[in-house]
């Protein structure tokens, strides 16, 4: 029975220092939150690398012909970038709400496996 008990605590031991810890840091969260939480953090990252895409663009098109870029349309370079913002946000937003509603059900059932194994740990 001792025996049995030792391989159940070094079980959850090695749990609580791999996934575990991940897990439990998952948990702290109600799933809507961490789902939009971390979506939006990928969404701000996302546009902020396409503003900076976007300031490279303007200074390419800048360096190219300094002449012409006074008279450049940037109404439509505008609406060009925004549409292209727009789209990223919808594929990179679906994207990063699947995968965090995924990682958030399997900690979940990992922690209900850990917290099973608890339980079995206080019955022996």
């Amino acid at each position: 029975m001792d025996q049995e008990k030792v391989k159940l605590m070094m079980k959850l031991a090695t749990f609580e220092r791999k996934e575990g810890k991940e897990d439990l840091n998952i948990m702290e969260y109600f799933k809507g939150d961490y789902i939009a939480y971390k979506t939006f953090l990928i969404l701000l990252g996302v546009s902020f690398s396409l503003f900076l895409f976007f300031l490279a663009d303007i200074g390419m098109k800048f360096f190219e012909d300094m002449q012409r870029f006074i008279e450049y349309d940037f109404v439509e370079l505008g609406m060009r970038y925004l549409t292209i913002w727009a789209v990223f946000m919808v594929i990179y937003g679906i994207v990063a709400t699947i995968i965090y509603k995924k990682r958030y059900r399997e900690s979940k059932e990992r922690i209900g496996e850990y917290q099973k194994s608890l339980k079995e740990l206080r019955k022996m």
